[in-house]
């Protein structure tokens, strides 16, 4: 009996991390509804079968195994704009260019002195000192601090153009279709991302690594060689 909840556990260790591999470093960092669930749901297989004599390590690894390729299967269908949102949410202003945005303040379950206690956190006492404050995708919370930092906005992501991102920035997908004409691009699908800061420009990365900063043209790949 022992010697199989050993073999249980090895084979649940090994599992999750097959699963974490696959699902990617960038997931360690940024914690979506999607992962929260995953970690539910591995952590209950895992538990469950450990103390139970009636499944296996071949069933406890045929479980892991299926609900891989799900979370494979929904990590795919993120390339969506719908399915992306619907999963992992936009990222929300709470306060853009020192006006606060009372309405998302509430819908997010922010109270006025909860707000307060995380500036502190990060050393900032007062309201006069904000320009931007935006709730990011994976709940976290971005502060721009009025006159230190310049806001920049990503239009692209991974062939799919961001709706909200542009309405943030005060654009729209006219102005720029016709921005990326003035750099021979006919279509946002052979980009990997189009990031855009008022005073700097375009920040542009197709899809096969080569990058337009608005001045050069550069290839990332032969970039990460000569700094490697």
């Amino acid at each position: 009996m022992y010697g199989t909840i050993a073999l249980k556990l090895i084979a649940g260790m090994l599992g999750v991390l097959f699963f974490l591999r696959i699902a990617g470093k960038a997931q360690m960092a940024q914690i979506t509804p999607l992962d929260t669930v995953s970690a539910f749901v591995i952590g209950a297989l895992v538990g469950g079968v450990v103390y139970d004599s009636g499944t296996g390590v071949l069933q406890l690894l045929f479980a892991i195994g299926v609900w891989t390729l799900f979370n494979i299967a929904i990590r795919y269908s993120l390339r969506f704009k719908f399915m992306r949102r619907l999963i992992k949410g936009d990222a929300v202003y709470i306060f853009k260019s020192g006006v606060m945005n009372v309405r998302a303040l509430k819908r997010n379950g922010m109270e006025m002195e909860q707000l307060r206690t995380l500036l502190r956190e990060i050393g900032i006492f007062s309201m006069f000192d904000i320009d931007d404050i935006r709730f990011e995708t994976n709940g976290k919370m971005t502060v721009s601090i009025s006159g230190k930092t310049e806001e920049s906005y990503l239009f692209v992501n991974n062939g799919s153009v961001l709706e909200q991102s542009l309405a943030q920035a005060g654009k729209d997908a006219g102005w720029l279709k016709k921005e990326l004409k003035k750099f021979r691009i006919d279509a946002p699908e052979s980009l990997f991302c189009v990031e855009w800061t008022p005073e700097r420009g375009f920040y542009i990365v197709f899809q096969d690594g080569k990058i337009i900063n608005g001045r050069i043209k550069t290839d990332s790949r032969k970039a990460d060689k000569a700094t490697a």
